[in-house]
């Protein structure tokens, strides 16, 4: 299946290095080298376009309102592209747990006995599929640490 791809590559190539060499002497060998080089080299970029694109998280900046109105029903579930700026950003250092209830809503999970919430971002795909979690760490009843946890399947 490769050598067909980059075959209908070839005969795109030397087909344009033909018509725009067509004054030259050995234009037919020059656009052989020219085919031969590029046609594998322009094939190549291309698959790995695709492997990054697919492969590449999306991300934005955090806003409290979509946050809260994120909701798996609508598709529209996406509060992991906000966690990586959520945190960058600092936006919880040293907020109280009713100050971080009041910016991100109800955790989905809360253990009393490590001192962490846990919220969930949303499924993202690209080679498998990944579920987003961020962990609010409290120390004193002030955020310690956020992380942003992927869990693979």
């Amino acid at each position: 299946m490769v050598a067909f791809y980059i075959f209908f590559i070839a005969v795109f190539v030397f087909s344009i290095s033909a018509v725009l060499l067509k004054k030259r002497k050995k234009k037919f060998l020059i656009s052989g080298i020219v085919t031969v080089v590029l046609s594998p080299l322009i094939y190549f970029a291309f698959v790995f376009y695709l492997i990054f694109t697919m492969s590449r998280e999306k991300s934005r900046d955090f806003d409290e309102n979509e946050w809260k109105a994120a909701t798996e029903a609508e598709g529209k579930y996406s509060k992991y592209e906000m966690m990586d700026d959520l945190i960058s950003r600092r936006l919880l250092s040293d907020k109280d747990s009713i100050e971080v209830k009041r910016i991100l809503g109800n955790p989905e999970f809360r253990d009393h006995e490590n001192n962490f919430w846990q919220y969930y971002g949303g499924l993202s795909n690209g080679f498998g599929f990944v579920d987003h979690l961020l962990i609010v760490n409290f120390e004193d009843n002030k955020v310690s640490k956020l992380e942003h946890k992927r869990i693979k399947d």
